[in-house]
């Protein structure tokens, strides 16, 4: 990018500057160093620049050049050229070499040749080093600057850069978020190549959720995750730490929960996985009304031990009664409760089955109740049915209560449930019911395979209004017992 005439952005030039001013100047140039071909007293047009021939200079004006600064620090105001560009000569849709074969940039830049990249921003690339770490590993050097990109800009045959810049730009991310981009990139950090991951780092990481959200971006982030230092991962989880917001909201959608998932994958030996699972913890009853958020709870239990998930446990305790209430949410709290490890589990039990009236009657709390009853702990089993036993009748007559009870006749807590219903005058209305009739067949079948002496008692209670069974749900179970009851 050639400037040519003008006024310096920096104001007009005095030749007693100070040092201190110098390096501002520097600065301002993006603080390069070049060597000047003293053999060139007179510009030298190359293909791609902006003007053939440099304007005569004053002579007082080249007075104050030799007092004070070299040609390339004097400004633009009566420059021969622009800084040297950062990047590799495709970026700038054009070439120009000089008489001894070096690489002169898009524009006229008359001879100079870089010999080292000293901009502040490239020097976080070195994985957050210090200046000097970075100069020992060459990445100074053009010739790994040059080489480090090239993969890169491959991709510039596919879309137009124009003249901006990669660094800083929302470009590496809006490749990433593309199919042939992403594929690009992935291409790119398969090669292990540190300067192109510090790179693909910098451009993803100012778009850090919408790069995980994304349809393509998220395989990129779950490729660049694996690539990234210990200090680039430190900055991708403060970053997630101080935005728990964003990463709930990422984390309820199909690609956000996935690239969580990498993410918890990855840091699963880390102690930085520790500031990922309070962050999730904030969200964690928006994640467990969530099909896709549901996914990352059940993967730190599946992947992490008690104490690094303790705070999702604590979570669970507190909001296992409303999520039980959920329509969606009490389903994901029974996968939870299955995947969950003692002492939790027995926790989270003890909570829910102190809760078994209120639950038993509600919609979406039945299937909780129902849950933890079929995993078979007599502790818990005998509690809930004793919890239950003034509401059998009752329950035996709604729909999901009397899957309730047949879970109870199904457990070691069937007499409990057997008893209530022999002491019940009207069992036959129980019996002729589009739900009870299913609790009766469930109670027949439960006392004949546990060879219970309840068995015969229930059948006489039934037969002995026999007449009331021919009708309606009754013939179900009238038939069941004249054509005898399997053992199932």
């Amino acid at each position: 990018m050639s400037v040519s005439g003008g006024t310096s952005p920096c104001g007009s030039l005095n030749p007693k500057k100070t040092s201190f001013q110098e390096e501002d100047l520097c600065l301002y140039f993006g603080k390069f160093r070049v060597k000047m071909d003293d053999s060139k007293e007179t510009n030298t047009s190359s293909p791609g620049s902006s003007s053939n021939v440099s304007p005569p200079k004053p002579q007082q004006q080249q007075q104050s050049e030799a007092y004070c600064y070299p040609k390339h620090e004097i400004g633009f105001g009566y420059s021969h050229s622009a800084p040297v560009p950062l990047y590799s000569p495709d970026i700038w849709r054009g070439q120009s070499d000089n008489a001894a074969g070096e690489y002169l940039g898009s524009n006229n830049v008359n001879g100079q040749v870089l010999t080292r990249n000293g901009n502040p921003r490239l020097d976080a690339y070195a994985g957050f080093q210090s200046h000097e770490v970075a100069e020992k590993s060459g990445m100074y050097s053009n010739d790994n600057w040059y080489q480090s990109w090239r993969t890169l800009n491959d991709m510039g045959n596919q879309s137009s850069f124009g003249n901006d810049s990669l660094l800083g730009s929302s470009y590496i991310a809006q490749t990433a978020m593309t199919q042939s981009g992403s594929q690009h990139l992935l291409a790119s950090l398969l090669t292990k190549d540190s300067v192109v991951t510090n790179m693909i780092f910098e451009g993803v990481f100012d778009f850090l959720f919408e790069v995980m959200n994304d349809s393509n971006g998220h395989h990129v982030f779950a490729k660049l995750i694996l690539s990234c230092s210990d200090n680039q991962l430190f900055l991708i989880v403060s970053k997630i730490a101080w935005n728990a917001r964003l990463l709930i909201k990422i984390s309820v959608s199909r690609y956000g929960s996935k690239s969580v998932q990498r993410l918890i994958k990855v840091l699963e030996k880390s102690p930085l996985i520790d500031i990922v699972i309070v962050a999730l913890s904030s969200g964690f009853e928006e994640l467990m009304t969530n099909r896709s958020g549901s996914f990352i709870i059940l993967k730190c239990l599946n992947l992490l031990d008690n104490e690094k998930n303790q705070k999702l446990y604590e979570a669970a305790i507190n909001l296992c009664i409303p999520l039980a209430q959920n329509e969606k949410g009490c389903i994901y709290l029974n996968e939870f409760i299955t995947n969950s490890k003692a002492p939790y589990r027995e926790t989270l039990m003890n909570v829910i089955s102190s809760k078994s009236k209120f639950l038993s009657q509600h919609p979406s709390g039945n299937f909780v109740l129902q849950h933890i009853i079929g995993l078979h702990n007599p502790i818990y089993s005998e509690y809930i049915c004793l919890e239950l036993r003034d509401l059998y009748i009752q329950l035996s007559l709604q729909k999901g209560g009397s899957h309730v009870v047949e879970k109870c006749l199904n457990s070691s807590g069937m007499v409990h449930v057997v008893s209530v219903l022999l002491k019940y005058e009207k069992l036959c209305q129980v019996a002729r019911d589009q739900y009870g009739n299913y609790v009766i067949q469930t109670a027949l079948k439960a006392t004949k395979r546990a060879n219970s002496p309840l068995h015969q008692m229930l059948i006489s209670k039934l037969l002995q209004n026999r007449n009331e069974l021919v009708f309606g749900f009754g013939r179900k179970v009238l038939g069941l017992i004249d054509n005898g009851i399997p053992l199932e």
